[in-house]
């Protein structure tokens, strides 16, 4: 039963994956490499219960999703014109941190990070909430989804993570596209006039 459900997590992130791969195609600009990168971190999670030992599913757990965490973060804050020095830095701080956590078998490291990514996301959703209210609304839920996870990896508690991470990728993909709409309709009202 144990090993059912297993495989129903692991296929529920790579699911998970596929739609957002997807979905991301309604982004603009470099938010659709940001979320596809993001996306296909996720999907390599999906692979972390097929690993022959535990410690080694729970260092690609741990490394997978602080990567995910800061590509989707770019994907929504820098979705059009990215400083190459900005975007390098934070999936640089991504990798070091999953390294890390992962080497010297300290979650509090990844955690700490995507806990960060997290808040970020929070900051971007409630900036924008007068401007963009759909996409604010749908990355709060996808930051909450990023925090739970992250907790969930730190009790290795695999399964409920992937749960988690799984809820978390087509939220941020959603957001991404809710805010490409949401300006595209406020273009379209201040342009016709009905704005004074």
């Amino acid at each position: 039963m144990a090993l059912l459900f297993d495989s129903l997590c692991a296929a529920a992130v790579l699911f998970s994956a596929i739609l957002s791969w997807s979905m991301a195609g309604g982004a603009c600009g470099h938010g659709r490499i940001h979320l596809r990168f993001s996306a296909a971190m996720l999907a390599s999670l999906s692979a972390a219960r097929l690993m022959p030992d535990s410690a080694l599913a729970l260092d690609v757990a741990l490394l997978t999703p602080t990567l995910s965490a800061a590509a989707s973060f770019l994907a929504l804050a820098f979705s059009r014109r990215a400083s190459i020095m900005v975007c390098g830095l934070i999936l640089a701080a991504g990798l070091a941190a999953g390294l890390l956590a992962a080497a010297l078998d300290m979650p509090a490291l990844a955690l700490g990070y995507q806990t960060v990514m997290a808040m970020a996301l929070i900051a971007w959703g409630l900036s924008r909430s007068g401007e963009t209210p759909h996409a604010a609304i749908i990355a709060v839920l996808g930051a909450a989804a990023l925090l739970f996870g992250a907790m969930a990896v730190m009790n290795r508690s695999l399964d409920a993570a992937m749960l988690f991470f799984a809820a978390f990728m087509p939220l941020v993909a959603r957001a991404s596209q809710a805010a490409v709409a949401d300006r595209r309709r406020l273009r379209g009202w201040l342009i016709s006039g009905e704005r004074a």
